[in-house]
């Protein structure tokens, strides 16, 4: 399983889940030292024959998804498993003061994120005739949450961006 964004928080426990089931994980977040204490202290829940790894990514830079996947599937035998959990909350405040950068910043992260991982992982799964994607969206995604406008945006986006692929791949 590949868990993006998973240094901490949900995507952390997601990988501690994981490990705990027997899949070999690798985790993906944008900072090296905080991968790097992840990594020391998930790698005792490694059983024989099971692989931890931590990769620095950021998920908004399709080129650097790209060599993620490459490094990836150089290091494990296969992938079965993507989680897209990378995500951030993005400026909090009124649309018309809050920086538009930052806003951005999170459309690319939250939704583009998510949608360079699936299509970088999409013909590894295909070939293998297996794979299984879970992207996280969050409360933004039911009900409207003002001051964080480009939070809620996104995540609305992901839940339509996962039906919509879902239909896409039914019958593949």
């Amino acid at each position: 399983a590949l868990v993006t964004g998973g240094s901490r928080g949900l995507g952390k426990q997601i990988a501690v889940q994981l490990l705990k089931e027997g899949v070999s994980v690798g985790i993906c977040a944008r900072k090296k030292n905080e991968l790097q204490n992840v990594f020391e202290e998930l790698q005792g829940l490694c059983n024989e024959g099971q692989t931890l790894a931590t990769f620095v990514c950021d998920v908004a830079d399709q080129s650097q998804i790209d060599s993620l996947f490459d490094t990836v599937l150089s290091q494990f035998p296969k992938l079965d498993i993507l989680v897209n959990n990378a995500g951030i909350y993005g400026p909090m405040g009124n649309l018309e003061s809050v920086s538009w950068a930052d806003w951005i910043r999170t459309i690319e992260v939250n939704i583009f994120g998510t949608v360079y991982a699936c299509r970088s992982a999409l013909p590894h799964f295909k070939s293998n005739g297996y794979g299984r994607i879970v992207n996280l969206s969050g409360g933004g995604a039911t009900s409207p949450l003002p001051f964080i406008s480009a939070y809620g945006t996104s995540k609305a986006a992901i839940v339509r961006f996962t039906e919509s692929l879902a239909h896409e791949l039914d019958g593949e």
